[in-house]
């Protein structure tokens, strides 16, 4: 090793600033959280500590810079350690505990720490200059960090002080410096190169001008043998060459021999690989494209828009990606000759995120491509791609999933809200109050969702009307609300005066409730009213009913592909039958 740590000589601010950077490298990873900790405001035991994702301690560091140890003529020190271990163990009780010192531990030393455990059922141990020195050979740009200033006085004798790279203006220089010793390689060919967040290098060839090519020919050899277990790979692989890289294609080392390069001595070579990633460049991102379904007159049946994500160019033609509005992503392999047509076409929705009018626009130009004969492509309002549809696959969507969004669609056309369609999909309950909404909106009396009785606070106050009715003779019952709010899919839903109505309600222990008001003790009781026979409860708001003068119209749900509240065909009989008397 070049350089060297002296733990015992770095003093106490340096010898933790080093450690706890040890520390962190060391012991973090997926799962584990790792932190330094300020004892300014008292560190409750730790120095360095190390969390679960569930925030319970998993090993605790405790740091104290004693170069010359603090074996027993040092009681002081020892005193220090000991209250340190019982702090940690008093407010965390780590199942692991260290201590780190900057030089080796004594046997005594050694026994002293073990002792502290006791009958404890957690592990205690010492790290010391050994194993920082291990430490620091795992973790060896640690190294480079903390011996930088001597680097830089080293490299600054010889004029060439931006070598040390302290700086990020010394980045510039030296990279100036290294693409002008890389020019003399070739006039034609240049490298691009750099490192990644995660210190993954990466180069590629840069042609310096139109012909570098035919001036300077250049081959990669690469030859990949596929197995019976590949077939899938090899699909996508010969997919790749054929129609351009479309997706990230990764072909491991076991299949592969050494990559041949050459054409130039400054390029010829051989390299073994672990394996090699066919990435997808973002070509042609964000172009506007248009997806237009015709029949066999050529009549359109439907468009929609949507942007390129990418085009893929191979061999044999090009794979066009597509984000469709409303969480479409379709991928078309489409051959050279603009008259054959395409080898096949995927389709994959994911709604989640996407405005449901988005959503709804899509679900109607796919019910319309199972109708259609011809697909045509514009891209940038350009023809792109036309071909003939075989069939095949069906792409309409569930009838009840499109009636839903036609709700959504009703509700935001009348209440001038928006929704965006959830990530975790919709429930049943979603769906139910949709419908709802769509029905009160349109004039009629619906059915509430998930509703079965509602509860009333007695005043204390009765009359004898009153009495017959908790007494079996039943109720119609009336809540008004002023100001009625809910959350659809995460929007805001607000409607002024709404009405909730039971026809024909029955009270629970009505009985007893009569009794107690007869006897002056019924002020504050509650009583739970359902409808009888299961009689729904209706909501309805009366601004916009069609005639204000006629009995309020009752309807259901009709919400494709989800029963009706159980007990409305019994209102609406009852109705009839109050209407006829």
């Amino acid at each position: 090793m070049a350089e060297e740590v002296h733990f015992e000589q770095l003093g106490q601010l340096e010898f933790d600033r080093v450690v706890e950077a040890l520390l962190i490298a060391e012991y973090r990873g997926p799962g584990r959280r790792v932190q330094a900790l300020d004892g300014r405001g008292g560190d409750g035991g730790i120095d360095v500590g190390v969390w679960d994702m569930d925030g319970n301690v998993v090993r605790t560091f405790q740091l104290k810079y004693f170069p010359d140890g603090f074996s027993g003529m040092r009681g002081g020190r020892r005193s220090q350690v000991k209250k340190s271990f019982e702090t940690a163990w008093k407010n965390h009780e780590p199942p692991h505990w260290t201590l780190v010192i900057p030089g080796n531990p004594t046997r005594e030393e050694q026994d002293y720490v073990l002792r502290l455990r006791g009958d404890r059922k957690m592990h205690v141990d010492i790290i010391g200059r050994a194993e920082l020195d291990i430490l620091l050979g795992k973790h060896p740009h640690l190294l480079d960090r903390f011996t930088a200033d001597r680097t830089e006085r080293y490299l600054g004798a010889i004029n060439r002080p931006e070598e040390a790279l302290t700086r990020g203006r010394d980045i510039p220089l030296v990279l100036d410096r290294m693409q002008n010793r890389l020019q003399v390689q070739s006039e034609n060919w240049a490298w691009a190169f750099g490192t990644d967040g995660l210190g993954n290098h990466y180069r590629h060839l840069v042609a310096r001008h139109p012909g570098a090519q035919l001036a300077e020919p250049l081959m990669t050899k690469m030859t990949a043998t596929f197995t019976k277990d590949d077939e899938d790979l090899r699909r996508r692989f010969t997919e790749a060459m054929r129609f351009g890289v479309a997706e990230a294609i990764v072909l491991p080392g076991r299949i592969l021999s050494p990559i041949e390069t050459s054409g130039a001595p400054w390029f010829d070579g051989q390299e073994e690989v672990d394996e090699v990633q066919l990435l997808p460049e973002d070509s042609d991102a964000g172009r506007t494209v248009t997806l237009i379904a015709e029949d066999e007159n050529e009549r359109r049946l439907g468009t929609i828009d949507g942007t390129v994500k990418r085009i893929a160019r191979g061999t044999d033609g090009v794979q066009l990606v597509v984000d469709v509005i409303g969480g479409l992503t379709a991928r078309w392999v489409i051959p050279r000759s603009v008259d054959s047509p395409p080898q096949y076409v995927t389709f994959e929705t994911s709604n989640g995120g996407a405005p449901a009018r988005d959503v709804r626009l899509l679900t109607k130009f796919m019910a319309r491509i199972d109708d259609a004969q011809r697909v045509i492509i514009k891209l940038d309002g350009k023809d792109f791609a036309g071909f003939t549809l075989t069939g095949g696959d069906r792409h309409a969507p569930d009838p009840a999933f499109v009636a839903f969004l036609d709700d959504l669609v009703t509700i935001e056309n009348a209440l001038d809200v928006r929704f965006v369609y959830p990530d975790d999909g919709v429930s049943v309950t979603d769906r139910l109050w949709a419908a709802t909404l769509r029905q009160m909106l349109n004039g009629y009396a619906v059915p509430m969702p998930h509703v079965d009785g509602y509860n009333i606070t007695l005043s204390g106050k009765y009359d004898n009307t009153l009495l017959e009715q908790l007494r079996g003779d039943g109720m119609s019952l009336v809540s008004v609300r002023k100001r009625f709010e809910m959350t659809l899919i995460g929007t805001e839903i607000y409607l002024e005066d709404v009405f909730i109505h039971q026809q024909y309600g029955i009270a629970e222990g009505g009985a007893d409730h009569a009794a107690a008001l007869e006897a002056g003790t019924g002020k504050g009781r509650v009583v739970h009213v359902v409808g009888h026979v299961g009689l729904p409860w209706v909501i309805y708001q009366p601004s916009r009913l069609q005639d204000e003068d006629a009995p309020v119209p009752i309807a259901g749900w009709e919400a494709a592909g989800l029963p009706e509240r159980p007990g409305l065909e019994r209102l609406i009989d009852l109705r009839a039958e109050l209407a006829d008397r």
